[in-house]
């Protein structure tokens, strides 16, 4: 049974985000108290040298003095949530002395929280429970699945051999749309348009089964046409792009228990006619697909169960040609390829245990001996997006185990801040970004074994 658009019942008052670089701090009801005293002395002008006390952000005190005539405006704001109602109270202070001596500490948010439907800063909505550990986290995936320029959520749901599609309403909220039914469990799950229809269509592969299934979109959310596109083995991951270049979809998948590549190009309605099998040196887990060396074909980097990532050369026809390889650390969990510092070259994100690495890349398929950051909990999920809308590509990483999420903020060469942990989230073993409505302002697609769900940042 499947439960829509609920609150969870989270105790959001424990749900925190901490940064090294600010603080969030709950006070309670003796502050307001201590603030209106402080306006009535003022008032009655019986102050003549005054300590002005503002709560703390940071650890850095500031003394200001002077012999000079100073008037000095202060606003304060107090948001009170009791509730479902929040009261914001915005207090001006106007003081003017000829001699004013003041220990002024500075903060960034101040709020009294007394509910459960929001926290100090985060928002968690649930957009569907289920029964048993039904979702396989590889098979979510954020599209726009019906043209309105809004990404929509798509879950493969393991137990009900499902895939699920939750349609963005563009309020911040999130509606299920359709149940997409097969008779195998899914396991990866792309989009693309396959028959270049202008819609949208999904692609999905099961495990065990030899075969990839196409759901054509025929509008109206409507995936009523599918296609299975046999492949005599297994497939471990697949991606779709355009490989030759000729405007139509091309499909690449890594074998389950072989060591081979697949690539099946698109005649043009849907149909893949022709096959090309490549057998890579080492055993592919898994496939990224990008321009490595900017000649404007997509290339294929693969990771290898002997520790290792090879690209393969894009040769204009659909052709790739197998280079060098290179190592990296025993226990790789995930493999990311995008361009971390903003240079235009591909680079190679690499995630372990619990830390990740940066090889960054000289743009010839070759790359720098890997930059490692650490993490203190284990990880369980590696995802990259511009956090904070600056156009800089940050890493979030989950930890099921910990109750917590990490954001990596990029300073735009590459290296990262401090990171920003989310606590008390009940076991995330996914978490990626998503502008609801193209508006800046992000939130989190968090799903654990049994919910799937949107956290909303408040502050």
């Amino acid at each position: 049974m499947v439960k829509l658009n609920e609150v969870s019942p989270i105790d959001y008052n424990n749900t925190s985000v901490r940064d090294p670089q600010s603080s969030i701090i709950n006070i309670d009801q003796t502050t307001t108290t201590q603030s209106r005293t402080l306006w009535e002395q003022i008032r009655t002008k019986k102050w003549v040298r005054i300590v002005l006390l503002i709560l703390r952000s940071g650890d850095t005190e500031k003394t200001l003095s002077t012999e000079a005539t100073t008037t000095i405006t202060t606003e304060t704001t107090t948001m009170i949530t009791t509730g479902t109602t929040t009261t914001t109270m915005i207090i001006t202070t106007t003081i003017t002395t000829a001699t004013t001596t003041m220990i002024i500490t500075t903060t960034t948010t101040t709020t009294i929280a007394t509910t459960t439907t929001s926290g100090s800063c985060l928002l968690y909505t649930e957009l569907a429970s289920f029964n048993s550990a039904t979702i396989l986290l590889n098979s979510i995936l954020l599209a726009d699945i019906n043209k309105d320029t809004k990404l929509d959520i798509i879950v493969g749901n393991r137990f009900e051999k499902t895939i699920m599609i939750f349609l963005n309403l563009d309020d911040g909220t999130f509606t299920q749309s359709k149940t997409v039914s097969h008779k195998i469990e899914p396991s990866h799950i792309t989009t693309g348009d396959i028959n270049n229809d202008g819609k949208l269509d999904i692609i999905a592969t099961y495990r065990d089964a030899p075969d990839i299934t196409v759901f054509y979109n025929t509008g109206n959310d409507n995936f009523n046409n599918t296609m299975i596109i046999p492949t005599e083995v297994p497939i471990a991951d697949v991606k779709t792009i355009d490989i030759n270049k000729d405007n139509k979809l091309d499909l690449i998948v890594a074998c389950s228990f072989e060591e081979c590549i697949i690539v099946f190009l698109n005649d043009g309605d849907g149909v893949f006619s022709k096959q090309i099998r490549y057998e890579p040196t080492y055993f592919p887990l898994d496939l990224e697909v990008i321009d490595v060396n900017n000649d404007a074909l997509p290339d294929i980097i693969t990771r290898h169960d002997h520790y290792k990532i090879t690209v393969f050369l894009n040769t204009d026809n659909g052709n790739f040609i197998e280079q060098k390889s290179t190592s990296i650390s025993l226990d790789s969990r995930f493999i990311k390829a995008i361009d971390i510092n903003g240079d235009n070259k591909s680079d190679l994100l690499v995630g372990y245990s619990s830390s990740f690495q940066i090889h960054f890349g000289f743009g010839n398929t070759t790359f720098a001996d890997p930059i490692e950051h650490c993490s203190n909990y284990g990880i369980t999920s590696l995802e990259t997006a511009d956090f904070n809308n600056d156009n800089k590509i940050d890493i979030i990483l989950s930890h099921s185990d910990s109750n917590k999420i990490s954001i990596f903020l990029n300073t735009g060469n590459g290296t990262f801040k401090e990171p920003k942990i989310l606590d008390n989230i009940n076991h995330p073993k996914y978490a990626s970004m998503i502008d609801i409505n193209s508006d800046g302002k992000v939130k989190l697609v968090i799903a654990n074994d049994q919910t799937i769900g949107t956290l909303d940042f408040r502050c």
